[in-house]
């Protein structure tokens, strides 16, 4: 048995978010206060097309990211957010399981894609997107609304 088949991917859970500020950290680099995120993630639950996932292996977080389902007039699609893996555990499967897993739901939900938006100096993330199937071939952009002051 490899160590890849000892990773599932599950819902993310209230007792995970301790493990998944200290991956985000790695994400955004800097710390987002723990009730701010438990906060935040009561209220996304009780939004439909809400999947915030964890790749764990037995009570250890390895990974997140999560999806929120869209609609357009033409279609629903996924937006893909905050896909971080431990950097101790980057190369062992555990991003792809997670992509995999998004992907799933979005065909479960008649998505016609999925689009996910990477910072620009982050190139050995750029790469792992193109080996999971997202082209570059759109320019995405961001506009902030606020500085983050947790």
């Amino acid at each position: 048995m490899s160590e890849n088949e000892n990773i599932n991917i599950v819902t993310m859970r209230p007792e995970d978010l301790p493990q998944i500020q200290t991956l985000y950290r790695e994400l955004l680099q800097e710390e987002c206060p723990l009730s701010t995120m438990q906060k935040n993630y009561r209220q996304a639950l009780e939004q439909p097309g809400y999947f915030p996932l964890a790749a764990k292996r037995e009570s250890l977080v390895l990974g997140t990211a999560v999806g929120f389902i869209c609609t357009a007039p033409d279609s629903p699609f996924l937006v893909v957010e905050n896909v971080v893996v431990r950097e101790d555990c980057r190369g062992m499967g555990v991003g792809r399981k997670l992509l995999k897993r998004l992907d799933d739901l979005a065909v479960e939900q008649r998505c016609s894609y999925s689009i996910l938006v990477s910072s620009g100096f982050r190139k050995d993330a750029h790469r792992f997107y193109e080996s999971a199937g997202y082209t570059d071939d759109v320019r995405g952009f961001r506009k902030y609304y606020r500085e983050i002051n947790w």
